[in-house]
């Protein structure tokens, strides 16, 4: 009898999820509050849900009898998904209660700080009165971020009393949980560290340099792999195993995003999942791994021993997110010809007839790029940033 998966999402971030689940031959049931995405179409059936509600997808799990279940490209479908195969004994999950370590932020520093890990002291907060009254005491500049959201979502930047109070405001209204972090400004570069945990240890490593144009707060380019990755990665496996021993964590993907300042690396965010901006490609390219379908795998808990160990990064691969710069309807999309020859994959999301309403959030569409010296990257997705742009009517 075919065995059934429930997939918490259909969008375009989790598309190579679904394509991996069917490749193992599930009959793969996906859910989400947005009928109509692309992932949709791959799926062999959609039930319209809320997947960040954990006691709804409970019963729905048990509704459809389910042999497993795969988080989404989202911070609230892995806590979901986590909670769900903890209440009917489905493998392939951290517990709850970890996942809420690492994917709520207050949770995730107060471990860190307990445990030794290498990243910038915290305030948390759970009102408003209390971030207000710790602000006059402050050292500035501090940025403020809802503890439960991501990509960039109710993030900002403070330079003074006035602005933490501006802050504070849009962090809590954003937050879903109404509770917030604020820690120091590390003023330094921005980097992720991508990799896949099997029996506790690390065995595969994908690093980049993160870049943000329209949203600061939001990443829209990756090049790949980081400057500083031979530096970095010895302390960076020392502290992501050191966490997953303490944690007793599952195989999978563990990513960390850090800045880099006067040679250190400070760790300041940390998730178990596939990562938004279809990452996984130029992923897929450097090292040569399947991020996606081991994934799928060890969500599904399926066995992981034939995961590729020891691979090396090996080229220079890019993605550019493309924004808009204002709200309204685009018409077009311009690459310069001369782009075109370092693209090797793109994934276009826009549609010429819908307007964007807020376009420091909603991408445009992403393209993929490969080149032959980390020169020539630095010099088309950086300096040459404006010459790819959206065309409005």
């Amino acid at each position: 009898m075919q065995k059934r998966v429930l997939i918490l999402n259909t969008s375009h971030n989790d598309v190579r999820l679904i394509l991996a689940l069917k490749e193992m031959g599930f009959y793969v049931i996906a859910t989400g509050n947005q009928p109509g995405l692309v992932g949709e179409k791959y799926v062999d059936e959609y039930i319209r849900r809320d997947y960040s509600d954990k006691e709804a997808m409970l019963k729905l799990a048990e509704s459809l009898k389910i042999d497993a279940i795969c988080a989404c490209c989202n911070d609230l479908g892995v806590l979901t998904a986590a909670y769900v195969a903890e209440q009917l004994g489905l493998p392939g999950h951290d517990t709850y209660e970890n996942t809420l370590i690492m994917h709520h932020k207050d949770r995730f520093k107060q471990f860190a700080k307990e445990h030794g890990i290498n990243t910038p002291l915290s305030e948390y907060f759970s009102t408003e009165r209390e971030a207000i009254d710790w602000a006059n005491t402050a050292e500035y500049p501090i940025i403020v971020k809802p503890t439960d959201l991501s990509a960039g979502r109710g993030v900002s930047r403070a330079g003074s009393y006035e602005e933490a109070i501006v802050a504070f405001k849009n962090a809590f209204a954003t937050s879903r949980v109404k509770r917030i972090i604020v820690e120091p400004f590390i003023d330094g570069s921005q980097h992720g560290f991508c990799t896949f945990i099997k029996n506790k240890k690390v065995v595969a490593c994908c690093s980049n340099n993160e870049y943000s144009v329209v949203n600061p707060y939001r990443v829209e380019i990756d090049t790949f792999p980081a400057d500083n990755y031979e530096d970095v990665k010895v302390l960076l496996i020392k502290e992501i195993e050191k966490m997953v021993s303490i944690l007793n964590l599952k195989d999978g993907i563990f990513h960390l995003q850090y800045r880099m300042k006067e040679g250190r690396p400070y760790i300041i965010e940390c998730m178990r999942r596939v990562l938004g901006n279809l990452y996984m490609i130029p992923a897929e390219q450097l090292t040569g791994i399947n991020f996606d379908y081991w994934e799928s795998r060890s969500h599904c808990g399926l066995d992981c021993s034939d995961f590729p160990e020891n691979t090396e990064q090996k080229g220079f691969y890019a993605y550019r997110t493309i924004m808009g710069n204002k709200n309204g309807t685009v018409k077009n999309i311009v690459v310069p010809e001369s782009f075109k020859k370092y693209i090797f994959d793109k994934c276009m999301l826009w549609k010429p007839d819908i307007p964007i309403k807020d376009y420091m959030s909603e991408p445009l569409g992403f393209l993929f790029f490969q080149f032959d010296s980390k020169e020539e990257m630095k010099r088309v997705m950086l300096e040459q940033y404006d010459s790819i742009f959206a065309e409005y009517e």
